[in-house]
């Protein structure tokens, strides 16, 4: 038996486990497929909302907070696992002024550096390879980003080192409740038990609870495309009209992404890669001379408002839930799961949870 049992193995469910097994806690993760198999390992990892200032204050308030938490972070898993996450700040270049006004005002309540840039000149020194068709933009340097894939290997090597205890490729089938107190879970092969389970399985958060108190998440499939080039090539993210590419250290090029609602399908298709290539090349024109590498799909755990749920459930006692961040699971990851944790360990929470709640607006 553990105390608690995590139902997900990506970033957020991993991030869970190893807060409250620092805390002490006696935790089993249990993961469907390998560990950060899913979205987890196919995102960018830009450590910010793509465009902040149009999200609600609950969402800006962890990534505020989870900006503080990366750098510490990021050198400790690589202590316990020898990995390094890729953690650097290359800064975010948006390509436009048409809402200049609310990343103003945005930047100013959260303390970010925030410059408006209104001459080509200017533009081509943050990022020379940018197009000369952008002569205007807003320069956010202290953004980071992260490598989601090194980042999967870390969490994995530092559950090795510190031994926290993980199933993969074991799908949970239900929960076990009893009197409306929560008593573990059920797999193919067996029953787990647990006095608290938390559900961090993303886009499959809903298939778990019955009834109207149900997570609202839905899976929003993702497709990208990466482009082989030589290392300090590009040296900025860029983000165009919804489009970002992503220069990562061994000089490869990341561009994204679609946003699908094709259920639980993750097929890649041609049209995808015309579109996000085309997309690439207005922004960055030497891409055309790169290949493209790779391409992948993924499904974000999508929310209405892209407000996660981080919540204790009202109706089953013992049962919480860490999910729905949609397109933000990086950025928010590390500062929802210290909420998560001070709700499971029945500490003072450091931050208003309301706006996390089941019942809240998502």
């Amino acid at each position: 038996m553990s105390e608690v049992i995590v139902i997900g193995g990506g970033i957020i469910g991993m991030l869970t486990a190893r807060e409250l097994h620092n805390a002490g806690v006696d935790v089993l993760v249990i993961e469907r497929g390998p560990l950060g198999g899913e979205s987890s390992w196919a995102g960018g990892g830009i450590i910010s909302p793509l465009y902040p200032w149009r999200y609600s204050r609950s969402v800006n308030q962890l990534a505020e907070i989870s900006k503080t938490i990366y750098p510490g972070l990021a050198q400790q898993l690589q202590d316990e696992s020898g990995v390094d996450c890729e953690l650097i700040t290359s800064g975010l270049l948006f390509t436009s002024l048409e809402e200049q006004q609310q990343a103003e005002n945005w930047a100013r309540e959260w303390s970010v550096e925030l410059q408006t840039v209104t001459d080509a000149q200017h533009i081509h020194e943050i990022e020379p390879q940018v197009s000369t068709a952008i002569e205007t933009g807003l320069w956010l340097p202290d953004i980071m980003q992260i490598r989601n894939p090194k980042l999967v290997k870390a969490m994995k090597g530092s559950f090795d080192a510190v031994g926290i205890k993980y199933l993969e490729h074991t799908p949970v089938d239900g929960l076990v409740i009893e009197a409306g107190v929560i008593k573990g879970v059920n797999t193919a092969s067996d029953t787990f038990t647990a006095d608290k389970v938390i559900i961090a399985s993303g886009a499959w958060s809903s298939g778990f609870i019955k009834g109207e108190r149900n997570v609202a998440v839905e899976p929003v499939k993702g497709q990208m495309i990466m482009f082989r080039g030589e290392p300090g090539l590009i040296r900025r993210m860029v983000l165009s009209s919804g489009h970002y590419i992503i220069p990562r250290k061994d000089g490869r090029v990341l561009a994204g992404s679609t946003l699908e609602r094709t259920g639980f399908d993750k097929t890649v298709t041609d049209v995808a890669t015309v579109e996000l290539r085309r997309a690439a090349l207005e922004i960055i024109p030497a891409l055309g001379d790169m290949e493209i590498e790779r391409q992948w799909a993924g499904l974000r755990p999508g929310t209405e408002q892209g407000i996660p749920y981080i919540c204790m459930h009202p109706e089953i006692d013992g049962l919480y839930i860490n999910a729905g961040h949609y397109r933000n699971g990086v950025v928010l990851g590390a500062a929802s799961v210290r909420l998560m944790a001070e709700m499971v360990l029945g500490q003072k929470p450091s931050i208003d949870p309301s706006p996390y709640a089941l019942d809240a607006e998502h």
